[in-house]
């Protein structure tokens, strides 16, 4: 792809975290990227190996393929939140690209959202398709595939506040597969720096509550990797369900209490304590009793049944529009 002057700058963050084993992978996926005009931040948090020093011999050696490039980092861990903030600071790009220091992009990943942005000049945010494996980004490996394009959710005739309504409820964004303009997130705030491990979901919030739409590319732009110490390394570890669920409260809190009914909180309330006393009783274990249990009474909670229907209500209406 030649570059002109029609090519906005993309910023590649790449946020790491103890990630040596994995990080040369994701950084050979953004120097293998077709679209050229591309600058590139790693933004460390405190790493405990030598992450670091990995990038930064990486990135002297491979400079001259991008427009600007650097590795920062701090003295002390200060979570997701902090450290995709610090990347947003340093970077200058119109457009940015957060991937994590253990998952990989596809060489047409950056060509193919710059095209859909300059096709549709009002879209400030978009999803793709992603794919997920375990360890390593191989056949043998391979999880699943997240395509979600016949999705209402992202029905061309859904609303950024029928999006946000639904996000209320549940979060059905995969942040590794999103493309973002800058000044959309700047105007939000950035990301929430409340909980170390919970960045995601309240920016997804603030930007639909802002009228800003979610849209969605149908092409594979991401593969993303579960293993033993990413954060939601459910598959292989021997619990249910990860304890970052038990953290995300302050945040619900935060952003999802003040938009929703009181009954709705009260049955919020209900399933973070239904999860934390699984938890207490040990019975957060990955077997065929405890399994029994928990989706058991996972099936007759109140959010859930309650949660599903208003969203089923919200998805009818977007299709229903679809058909006048």
């Amino acid at each position: 792809m030649t570059l002109t002057h029609n090519d906005p700058l993309v910023s590649i963050l790449i946020t790491t975290y103890n990630s040596a084993k994995y990080v040369l992978e994701t950084l050979e996926s953004a120097k293998s990227q077709i679209y050229r005009n591309i600058e590139l931040i790693v933004s460390d948090d405190a790493s405990t190996d030598n992450t670091v020093e990995i990038c930064q011999i990486w990135i002297d050696q491979n400079k001259e393929r991008f427009m600007r490039s650097q590795v920062i980092t701090v003295d002390k861990n200060t979570g997701i939140g902090k450290n995709c903030n610090r990347a947003l600071r340093s970077c200058n790009g119109e457009w940015v690209k957060f991937i994590a220091g253990d998952d990989i992009l596809s060489g047409n990943c950056i060509e193919s959202f710059v095209q859909y942005c300059k096709d549709h000049p009002s879209v400030k945010v978009v999803e793709s398709i992603s794919q997920y494996f375990y360890e390593r980004c191989t056949k043998e490996c391979y999880l699943k595939t997240s395509d979600k394009r016949d999705h209402p959710f992202f029905n061309s005739n859904s609303t950024a506040y029928q999006q946000y309504q639904i996000l209320l409820r549940r979060n059905l964004i995969h942040a590794p597969s999103v493309f973002l303009n800058r000044e959309a997130i700047v105007n939000v705030g950035g990301f929430d720096e409340t909980d170390k491990l919970f960045e995601d979901h309240p920016l997804w919030l603030k930007l639909t509550k802002k009228g800003i739409k979610i849209y969605y590319l149908p092409v594979l732009t991401v593969f993303y990797r579960l293993h033993g110490n990413s954060i939601f390394a459910s598959v292989s570890d021997d619990k249910i369900y990860n304890k970052f669920y038990l953290y995300r409260r302050q945040a619900d809190i935060k952003y999802i209490y003040p938009s929703i009914s009181f009954i709705e909180r009260i049955f919020y309330d209900y399933e973070y304590y239904r999860k934390k006393t699984i938890d207490a009783m040990g019975l957060n274990r990955n077997n065929i009793i405890c399994k029994m249990i928990y989706y058991g009474s996972y099936k007759m909670s109140p959010n859930n049944l309650l949660s599903t229907y208003i969203i089923k209500k919200i998805e009818h209406s977007i299709l229903r529009a679809k058909s006048k």
